[in-house]
């Protein structure tokens, strides 16, 4: 039995590209796809009976926050039993690199979004952080962002304003670097400090660096709450002004009062399209979403960090400010902990032990246990917590979910978060298994083939990555077999660290990562090429 050549047989195949599913056999050779058609099983391959299960390729997740993760042992664990394959990571403005000019800072800050930073990071300059995951054995393929809250950080600190033309100059020059080394493109934080503090000015230049080597804007616009239609012009105004492709992240509308908007905002977004800019987005499908709790902060707080953040919480008259203006509205930031309220807020990510019995634990749970403000409960908890939790908010509503997903624009990502502590958003287990259970099978929003091609083929091409995403002779042999009929999503908000069932192996570059429902040992995974570009 050649071990060098894998034989798929006697399944179906979802190609990726939108046709009808079909039955078919796959063969593996050397890392690629070599036939796609029916294979006798005498062929001096090993075989794998697929009878009864789909092969797809494998999923890419567009939106992923695996920067550290991807290094870690079992770090992408929760993403290869799913399928994905691919993970681009980068995302929302946050990064592991380029170094800030306070790595603690950036830890601080960044850890409860990509999980605990290591103390020495072999790297400096993102160029550096691609060369590690280059010489890295990976679970899965990996494609990466230059994450403008990183560069920024690595020029000037969390500095509240925009840059001066010295900094700007350096931060255009190192994300040409970044890009011509492999980068993928840009990603925006403008939620987040301190890229919240980038002028039109400074993004448009950025913008522009992006465009010209035909690489992708990803953002996460500044408000996706109240002032969302207005952020959202404020991405299409870049995007008209560089030329630049744009991917939006996590498309969604927050917080109950704007229930229902979602339909305005695809009609934008159709009209941006219309008008020739190159626009797409993804979603999770989930009404929650994650992130540090330092983003239920104001801005201004974090001029210095979360250990900024956190001095001004040790100093009783300035964490009273900050508790009575988490009671009021802001003007250029989206206040969500006033949006929410504490009953819409779980918490996550406790390493003091007195604390650890809060973890999953809703904020006013914790609130009315101790007798406090749930604002003021927020703030004492991140004292003790130094800064590192990590929120699961209940923002979005059902219906606007399900109109994001339809959009024919939108792709897939999980926007999971590697966070080391028990509790955990289900996103990052369960995403791709939820699509194909509950937009596909159960409610029929989108068909078999479509999703797929919203999960693999769509973002290869949006993203450039070559020879993944669809299964012909010549591509990658990144493949999913799985039952569609089958396919269960365990990962809920009650117990989120589950696997799906009846996903019964996955490859990676030609090599099982997982087989019958288990890990392997596999490291096949590599960072990606991108397409080259005369844009």
């Amino acid at each position: 039995m050649n071990r060098n050549r894998v034989l798929l047989h006697g399944g179906e195949v979802v190609d990726g590209t939108g046709a009808e599913r079909r039955r078919a056999d796959v063969l593996v050779e050397n890392g690629r796809i070599s036939a796609v058609a029916g294979i006798s099983r005498d062929i001096d391959a090993s075989v794998m009976d697929v009878s009864g299960s789909v092969v797809f390729p494998g999923f890419i997740d567009v939106h992923a926050h695996d920067d550290l993760a991807l290094l870690r042992p079992d770090g992408v664990e929760p993403k290869v039993m799913q399928g994905v394959t691919v993970d681009v990571v980068g995302n929302c403005g946050h990064g592991c690199a380029p170094v800030a000019t306070d790595p603690l800072m950036q830890a601080s800050y960044s850890g409860p979004v990509l999980g605990r930073f290591p103390e020495s990071p072999p790297w400096r300059s993102f160029p550096e952080y691609l060369d590690h995951l280059s010489a890295t054995g990976l679970r899965t393929n990996a494609v990466a962002l230059v994450p403008h809250g990183a560069l920024r950080a690595s020029i000037s600190g969390y500095a509240r304003r925009p840059l001066d033309d010295r900094e700007l100059a350096r931060a255009t020059r190192d994300l040409d670097e970044a890009l011509e080394r492999g980068a993928a493109g840009l990603s925006l934080g403008l939620m987040y400090a301190p890229g919240d503090a980038a002028d039109r000015s400074e993004l448009l230049a950025l913008a522009r660096v992006v465009a010209a080597r035909g690489r992708i804007l990803a953002a996460h616009i500044r408000s996706e709450g109240d002032d969302i239609a207005g952020s959202l012009r404020e991405l299409l105004d870049i995007a008209r002004g560089s030329g630049v492709r744009v991917q939006l992240s996590h498309l969604k509308v927050v917080s109950p009062r704007n229930k229902g908007r979602m339909p305005e905002i695809l009609t934008l977004l159709d009209a941006a399209r219309s008008e020739g800019i190159d626009i797409t987005a993804d979603v999770y499908p989930y009404t929650a979403g994650s992130t540090t709790a330092a983003a239920l902060f104001p801005n201004w707080a974090l001029a210095d960090g979360v250990p900024g953040l956190l001095a001004s919480l040790d100093a009783p008259s300035e964490r009273a400010e900050i508790v009575a203006s988490m009671h009021r509205p802001w003007r250029r930031q989206e206040n969500n902990f006033r949006a929410l309220g504490a009953d819409g807020i779980l918490l996550a990510g406790f390493r003091q032990p007195v604390n650890e019995h809060y973890e999953g634990a809703r904020l006013s749970d914790v609130a009315d246990e101790r007798g406090e403000d749930s604002a003021e409960c927020l703030c004492r908890l991140m004292t003790e917590e130094r800064g590192e939790l990590t929120v699961v908010m209940f923002q979005m509503d059902e219906a606007d979910v399900t109109a994001a997903l339809s959009w024919p624009w939108s792709l897939i990502g999980s926007d999971g978060l590697p966070v080391q502590s028990p509790y955990t958003h289900p996103r990052m287990y369960g995403t791709f298994a939820r699509v194909l259970t509950e937009y596909v099978r159960e409610r029929g929003l989108l068909t078999l083939e479509e999703a797929t091609r919203r999960m693999t083929a769509l973002p290869a091409e949006r993203f450039r990555i070559p020879a993944r995403g669809v299964i012909r002779a010549g591509a990658a042999a990144d493949l999913v077999v799985a039952s569609p009929e089958r396919i269960e999503d365990h990962a809920t908000f009650a117990a989120p660290r589950r696997f799906p069932e009846h996903v019964r192996a996955v490859l990676v570059d030609g090599e099982f990562a997982t087989l019958d429902g288990a890990a392997t040992e596999s490291t096949a995974g590599a960072l990606l090429p991108i397409e080259r570009s005369t844009a």
